[in-house]
């Protein structure tokens, strides 16, 4: 069921893959990454052993005719220059990895490896997660000390049949040897939400240290006091409680696509349905749909949240000096003692507007009222430190630019 991590390079000047010699050798000058061999195979072409901050790789390199499919998605904002350059490059350099261990840490050290080769590319087409890659986005994300979003891994594509019905599957989760997700029988009003659910399960299956077996029952949020707990269900089995399906039925599947390896998406009612192991339609929480629902964050990406955007705090303050500009912070402030959980401070994160870098601080206007956190209240005004900031967001005139996508704020 595992598939390696297949990506192709688009880099700026095509010349560049004329002799292997040249990205070679900018792979060499990386302080990061030792060479351990490097062999040719008739096969899978240039093979290079490697060591990335004492993580041992195998990478596979190979030029190959660079054709984009229709169906893939630019993941990020591309200049017309870019899409321009794009529709002229011909020639790619492949390069195919196996996943082994932490499948985030792997993904991140193949966007350094190819970062190394290539320090200036167009895209990258990461064939397994079928979405195309901004150089720009690759080039910021291998020389952060942050790693990527586990979205980042996977793809959820939504395919309708024309009508209402909507088919939600993933791809790209199988290079993490972990199974694919689906929900049957959305529809145009509900596929949102649903692709939440599916989003936030696959990310608690990159996040966990053990598996998560089909039949686990996973807690993923919550709408007007009713819990949300997802498990997964062989296609098969599921297509049982979906007789009226028009997609996603067993015609429009086969080993290769959509056949082994994936699972559909059910609820646990409650406690005593998941320990009978006794499923129904995740459109039985439609109902709940409008109230609000809460998808949950875990705490580790929480924290690489916070982290990635006080890494590229710069970013922020070089937008700030433009004055058309609005910039909202998100700060964690502590809230009352008496909704501390165990004795232990928690944080409420709330929104503010910039109004003043100073040193390593920042000076923001409360933009809503908080919940438990007293004294304070919408318009006013304090000073945070840096540290407090756990996410940001630019808008300009054409966009909002969040961490992640900071790279477009040095066009």
């Amino acid at each position: 069921m595992k598939e390696p991590s297949y990506m192709i390079v688009i880099p700026k000047n095509e010349k560049d893959l004329d002799d292997p010699k040249v990205f070679m050798e900018n792979l060499a000058k990386n302080e990061h990454i030792k060479i351990k061999d490097l062999h040719v195979d008739d096969e899978r072409g240039m093979v290079v052993d490697f060591e990335i901050d004492g993580a041992g790789y195998e990478v596979a390199l190979d030029p190959v005719d660079v054709d984009i499919p229709e169906f893939v998605r630019p993941e990020h904002a591309f200049t017309d220059e870019e899409f321009k350059m794009l529709d002229e490059a011909t020639v790619g350099l492949s390069v195919s990895m196996d996943f082994d261990g932490d499948s985030n840490r792997c993904f991140y050290d193949q966007l350094r490896f190819i970062d190394a080769l290539f320090p200036e590319t167009i895209a990258v087409l990461d064939c397994p997660s079928e979405k195309l890659l901004s150089g720009k986005w690759v080039s910021l994300a291998a020389r952060s000390k942050v790693l990527p979003a586990p979205r980042y891994l996977f793809t959820v594509q939504a395919i309708s049949d024309g009508g209402e019905e909507v088919w939600l599957h993933t791809h790209g989760l199988k290079r993490c040897g972990l199974y694919e997700l689906e929900i049957l029988c959305s529809n145009k009003e509900t596929f949102n939400d649903h692709y939440k659910m599916i989003e936030s399960f696959a990310v608690r299956m990159l996040e966990s240290d053990e598996p998560i077996e089909p039949g686990d029952g996973v807690f993923i949020g919550q709408a007007a006091g009713k819990v949300l707990t997802l498990t997964a269900v062989d296609w098969r089995e599921a297509l049982k409680f979906y007789p009226d399906a028009m997609i996603g039925t067993e015609a429009d599947r086969d080993d290769e696509v959509h056949g082994e390896g994936t699972y559909v998406l059910m609820i646990y009612k409650n406690d005593k349905d998941e320990k009978e192991k006794r499923y129904t339609p995740v459109q039985d929480f439609n109902q709940f749909l409008d109230q609000n629902p809460m998808y949950m964050f875990s705490s580790e990406e929480t924290k690489r949240m916070s982290d990635l955007a006080i890494e590229r705090i710069p970013f922020m303050i070089k937008a700030f000096e433009n004055k058309e500009n609005t910039i909202l912070l998100k700060i964690g402030l502590v809230v009352d003692e008496k909704h501390w959980d165990g004795g232990k401070p928690q944080r409420e994160h709330i929104w503010f507007e910039l109004k003043d870098v100073k040193d390593d601080k920042v000076v923001a206007q409360l933009t809503q009222e908080p919940y438990y956190v007293s004294g304070i209240k919408e318009g006013d005004i304090g000073t945070y430190p840096f540290s407090d900031i756990t996410d940001w967001l630019v808008f300009t005139k054409e966009k909002r630019i969040s961490p992640d996508e900071a790279y477009l704020l040095e066009r």
